[in-house]
């Protein structure tokens, strides 16, 4: 493979040289002492918020067993890992704890209550991991809780990926051994104690990367170290020896001294095809995948004058401080400071309680000879010295200044993004100003600032989406007022064509209303009248019109019982008739056959019984005819000789009927009676003429 003139250089051994950095005293008294086992602490509490993300759980109760490398957690997102079970026992409970922050903040924990017997959780190491492809291993080493051991907690296998995601190539693959913070020797004392282990887990990476360079780094004042490694590492990588500088660990100042590439600091190294991880990360890399042992403990350097012992031990995540400390007869006392992480990089624990996390490589006890105070701040004199030797080429004094001032967008322009909080400034910095102090408070200030903006953003989002869809809401209403004033228009266009309709009907029914009205008018008048009339009658007058009444209702009755008995008679008469003209039946006729009956008499016969049917048919026609004039005429007296009614009686008694009406009445009563009498004498001859038929 053609090799870059760059990476023929690097290949050589060219060491280049990154700006800035101080040589501070090291202070590496434990480098010669084992790395120790540390009994089980009764007690664990394990920060969940690295471990859970978004969409991430909690999937142990308060009061559930759990075993040592037992997940606790599964993680959301794509940079998160699981949280794993560091000692056996009985979950106690899930709550708020204070966490490893200067501030003492709290944070959500799993606490577990040790039962001291260590039971672990059966390891699933990978046999084959050798021919597995990178995802498998990808996965593996996520699953398992590894990130990155050297302070930065990056999650291992997001960097990783990255490096090789999608037309990717990861070129350099460097292993950082220099462990520059003063006082830590814990990852020197790995070096020395577990090169083979953490060669096996180069050997994982690189099948997972496949760089074109291997380069272990580490500093010349770790000579020990340098052999043990050199003697394990065969042809799988370079050991390549640095000068000692501080803050040479760093990994943008790593690559600078290894490769002479300086990264953006809008850039990831591994976007860049250089890939940087520690050598403790290495070492877990090599237990999750070849052993199946999540990550439970890390080695951590316990160090200081104010310890009656010292050195580097084996600590279970989530053990506390205290708890560790104890380890190494630290007696507390007032003034004392504990120091999480080293002099450099690390803070002052506000609280003894705080859990031992990933990220903590260094607990330091020092004394006043050890860490001088930092004496009364006085104003900057502006001396630059803080600029010569920032590794990140930036101005920490002016920075420091716009900071004080709450100026904090001069300060993003001035590059507090680009910080690396090493410490350089305020180490040097005549004024005893705490500068790295600020700007760590000065980054905490900006991350609320940016996330209030990215609140006030989604707020503004989701407002702009409630405008429009007010506004379309808006559009559909006005639509719909619009489509109902349009059917109210309609209605209203009916109701008047209705209503010339029925107009036009009313003004027809106006006249046959107006025809019936009359109508009744003239009813109404002529029935006032006839009463005006007979209202006017006198006592004497009113008991001769009801004896005329009453006579003519007698005369009414005998001449219908007349002509009731008129046509009984009748009636019978046909019947006679009809049974003596009979024909005999059929059956008669075979019985009296042998009687003689002429056809000249049986021709009689027949035509007599036909006039007889006509004359009782004729006098049926005129006793119908008589009835009905009687009728007529009865009804027409009954009308003239109407009494009037004790109402009227009593409302017109005072009016009087003329003689002339009286003798009308009189006239029409007699014209009545004679009218029947005639009739019942037709009807007498009718019966007569019957009879002799």
């Amino acid at each position: 493979m053609p090799q870059s003139k760059q990476l023929a250089k690097i290949l050589k051994g060219k060491i280049w040289k990154f700006f800035g950095g101080i040589k501070p005293q090291e202070l590496k008294k434990t480098g010669d002492i084992p790395i120790r086992e540390l009994p089980l602490p009764e007690y664990v509490s394990l920060p969940v918020n690295r471990h859970l993300g978004q969409g991430g759980k909690i999937i142990v109760s308060v009061g559930d067993k759990v075993k040592v490398g037992q997940p606790l957690t599964i993680p959301g997102g794509n940079r998160n890992v699981p949280l794993h079970a560091s000692i056996s026992g009985e979950v106690i409970a899930i709550s708020d704890h204070v966490i490893a922050h200067p501030s003492g903040a709290l944070e959500t924990c799993i606490t577990i209550k040790g039962d001291g017997k260590d039971d672990v959780y059966p390891p699933e190491p990978i046999t084959d991991w050798e021919t597995s492809d990178a995802d498998t291993l990808l996965k593996r080493i996520r699953d398992y809780g590894v990130e990155g051991l050297g302070g930065a907690q990056f999650q291992t296998a997001a960097k990783l990926g990255s490096s090789i995601k999608g037309d990717r190539n990861c070129n350099i693959f460097i292993v950082n051994g220099c462990e520059c913070e003063p006082v830590a020797t814990c990852d020197d004392r790995l070096m020395q104690e577990r090169a083979d282990d953490i060669i096996a887990g180069i050997k994982v990476i690189k099948r997972i990367l496949n760089p074109k360079a291997v380069i272990i780094a580490i500093e010349d004042n770790k000579t020990n170290a340098i052999n043990a490694i050199k003697s394990a590492v065969k042809d799988e990588a370079i050991v390549r020896v640095l000068p000692t500088l501080y803050p040479s660990g760093a990994a943008r100042n790593l690559i600078k001294i290894v490769t002479g590439i300086e990264i953006p600091y809008s850039e990831h190294t591994s976007d860049c095809g250089i890939v940087v991880d520690n050598v403790e990360t290495v070492f877990a890399v090599k237990q999750a995948v070849i052993d199946g042992i999540p990550l439970t403990k890390r080695a951590v350097t316990v160090d200081g004058e104010n310890l009656s012992d010292h050195g580097n031990a084996w600590i279970r995540l989530g053990s506390s401080v205290d708890f560790v400390l104890k380890q190494f007869s630290f007696t507390p006392q007032d003034g004392n400071k504990v120091i999480f992480g080293g002099p450099f990089m690390g803070f002052t624990l506000p609280d003894l309680s705080i859990p031992v996390t990933k990220s903590c490589t260094c607990l330091f006890t020092p004394s006043e000879k050890e860490l001088p105070p930092a004496g009364t701040e006085r104003n900057c004199i502006r001396c630059g010295r803080c600029a010569r030797v920032c590794p990140s080429r930036l101005v920490p004094y002016r920075m420091y200044a716009l900071s004080k001032a709450g100026d904090h967008k001069k300060t993003l322009k001035c590059g507090i993004k680009d910080c690396t909080e090493c410490g350089c400034c305020a180490y040097v910095c005549p004024s005893k100003i705490p500068l790295t102090s600020q700007f760590r408070k000065e980054k905490a200030i900006i991350r609320i600032l940016d996330d209030k903006q990215r609140r006030t953003d989604r707020a503004k989002e989701r407002m702009r989406l409630h405008d429009e869809r007010l506004k379309e809401e808006a559009k559909i209403r006005e639509a719909k007022r619009q489509a109902a004033l349009a059917r109210i228009a309609k209605q209203k266009e009916e109701a008047a064509k209705n209503a010339e309709n029925s107009k036009s009907k009313n003004n027809i029914s106006d006249s046959a209303r107006k025809a019936a009205i009359a109508a009744a008018l003239a009813r109404k008048k002529n029935q006032d009248k006839n009463s005006a009339g007979a209202a006017s009658l006198t006592p004497e007058e009113l008991k001769q019109r009801r004896q005329a009444a009453i006579a003519a209702a007698l005369a009414r009755k005998k001449s219908q019982s007349a002509a009731d008995k008129t046509n009984t008679a009748i009636n019978e008469t046909a019947k006679k008739t009809d049974k003596d003209l009979t024909v005999a039946s059929t059956d008669t006729m075979e019985q009296k056959a042998l009687l003689d009956i002429s056809p000249e008499e049986i021709k009689r016969r027949r035509q007599a019984a036909i006039a007889a049917a006509l004359a009782r048919k004729k006098a049926q026609s005129a006793a119908d005819k008589t009835n009905t004039a009687i009728n007529e005429d009865a009804e027409k007296t009954d009308k003239n000789l109407t009494v009037p009614s004790a109402d009227t009686m009593g409302q017109k008694a005072h009016s009087e009927i003329s003689p002339e009406e009286i003798k009308r009445r009189r006239q029409a009563a007699i014209a009545a009676a004679l009218a029947r009498k005639k009739a019942q004498s037709l009807t007498a001859e009718q019966q007569t003429k019957t009879k002799q038929d």
